[in-house]
């Protein structure tokens, strides 16, 4: 996206190599995924080029450019490493074997202790530093198909967080437990690493929903959270959303990108975030990852690196911040099927009120206009969400495909907008807020009423379609995404006295 040339940023690892990355696309995943290098002879890419050019890039003959990273050398010898453990069809192929006995001992003269240690974890390594042993020693444990539980997890991740392990031994802890899936305690590590439970701090409001969506943001369709958070404030219900500038490889964009383009500052402190939410005049926040969690936010490069998503990619959605008064929701969207579980299990553990899990658009929460072949047994449709209301303490779960057609939304298909930008989103939703009638006026309504019925704020769904498209009409909405702007700005001017 040509848009976003200027949000792109000097990369922290040299690389990666292109053809590395495609053979880590086929062998860094799950046991039944994999595909191995080499079944046919007219595969690409084939292993012997791909160990050809991890030595070369270990012994300094490629340039910086054509080299393969430290990164991708540790997610690419972990991966093959941890594939002893998968079903046969997915371990190694002849020409995997074959490529190996060739390169076995010049890989093992020349690659540095650590990365050889991936490639052959009974050679043992001898860590470089306290925080590195952290992660050799749950490597330990994940090169072998096992799990680490709660406290393991969230001291790795912790160290992971630091600049003290090298790139090589992040990237393989990461791919690795990616490869193994993660058990619900490891995804709880994940999660309170970046902000734990501790740091949650209590805000005078009544109630406060935090909106979590994939932080690799949107390329096909209008992103409408901002202007949900808007249409909530104007009805009294609080929000909080997180997000961060640019997420690599998708780059798409973000909420953060769209209030920029509006003209917001979005290098505001927790604080600052708080005094939003509870300001009469405004009744929503924004934080990016770059002030709540400074080390994740640096380490967005790696992301290309290992070529998989980190398991952090879903936990981090699930982000608390703080708690209000008399009760709390989370919004959390998803695209790969079995994280909505942990998710809602997170929520339901920290106390939330409500949550609700929706499979929508890009991975997000947001519904699309039209429901397509409704969802089965093996097969969530995009529209699907589930969730659960806490009543006298006991859970009450829910799930249902969301057909906007019910609703009085009729679309032959869910519309894309014309341009796919900060600026023309920022546009499209001033425009809907202003009451202008259209796809994004209606997406930007549908998302507002069903969330808050199906977290039970309303409840029914008549009504709350009716409510949120009278401040939508009569410009209430807007005026409290100007407020935000405004206040946002007068936070920076306080902040930088």
């Amino acid at each position: 996206m040509a848009d976003f040339d200027s949000l792109l940023y000097t990369p922290a690892y040299p690389g990666p190599n292109a053809d590395v990355l495609e053979a880590q696309a086929r062998v860094c995943t799950g046991p039944h995924q994999t595909r191995p290098l080499g079944v046919s002879v007219s595969d690409f890419p084939q292993p012997e080029p791909i160990l050809e050019i991890l030595l070369k890039s270990a012994t300094g003959e490629l340039t910086a450019s054509d080299a393969a990273s430290s990164a991708q050398m540790g997610a690419f010898f972990a991966a093959m490493t941890l594939r002893a453990y998968f079903p046969k069809s997915t371990q190694w192929s002849p020409a995997e074997k074959a490529a190996f006995r060739k390169y076995h001992s010049i890989l093992t003269e020349k690659l540095p202790p650590e990365i050889r240690y991936l490639m052959e974890p009974e050679r043992g390594y001898v860590p470089a530093n306290p925080t590195e042993a952290v992660v050799v020693e749950a490597l330990e444990k994940i090169l072998r198909a096992k799990h680490l539980d709660y406290a393991e997890t969230r001291e790795m991740c912790e160290a992971i967080l630091s600049d003290a392990v090298s790139p090589a031994l992040k990237g393989a802890a990461l791919i690795g437990q990616r490869m193994n899936r993660e058990t619900y305690q490891e995804v709880r590590g994940y999660l309170d690493a970046f902000y734990g439970p501790e740091a949650v701090q209590p805000i005078d409001v009544p109630t406060l929903a935090h909106f979590g969506e994939p932080y690799d943001g949107a390329t096909r369709y209008f992103r409408p959270t901002l202007f949900v958070a808007a249409v909530r404030a104007a009805l009294g219900e609080a929000s909080l959303l997180h997000s961060v500038d640019a997420m690599p490889p998708k780059n798409g964009v973000t909420e953060e990108n769209i209030l920029e383009a509006l003209g917001a500052n979005t290098q505001l402190s927790l604080t600052q975030t708080a005094s939003l939410i509870t300001d009469a005049s405004v009744g929503f926040g924004y934080i990016s990852q770059r002030e709540y969690c400074r080390a994740a936010y640096d380490l967005r490069e790696l992301r290309v690196h290992i070529m998989k998503r980190p398991p952090w990619a879903a936990t981090e959605k699930a982000q608390q911040f703080f708690s209000a008064r008399d009760a709390n929701y989370m919004v959390l969207g998803y695209y790969h099927i079995g994280y909505e579980k942990p998710l809602l299990q997170l929520a339901w553990e920290r106390g939330f009120d409500a949550a609700v899990a929706i499979k929508g658009e890009e991975g997000t929460s947001h519904y699309s206009l039209r429901l397509g072949k409704p969802s089965t047994s093996d097969r969530m449709a995009v529209n699907y969400s589930q969730g659960f209301r806490r009543v006298n303490d006991t859970r009450e779960d829910f799930a249902l495909d969301i057909d906007p057609k019910a609703y009085g939304f009729d679309y032959v298909h869910s519309p894309r907008p014309k341009v796919v930008s900060a600026e023309a989103f920022a546009e499209l939703g001033v425009a809907a807020l202003s009451g202008e009638k259209g796809p994004i006026y209606d997406r930007i309504l549908l998302n507002t009423a069903l969330v808050d019925y199906l977290l039970g704020i309303c409840p029914e769904p008549e009504e709350a379609l009716a409510r949120a498209r009278s401040v939508m009409d009569n410009g209430r909405a807007l005026e409290r995404l100007q407020a935000y702007v405004a206040v946002s700005n007068r936070q920076s001017a306080i902040g930088s006295q």
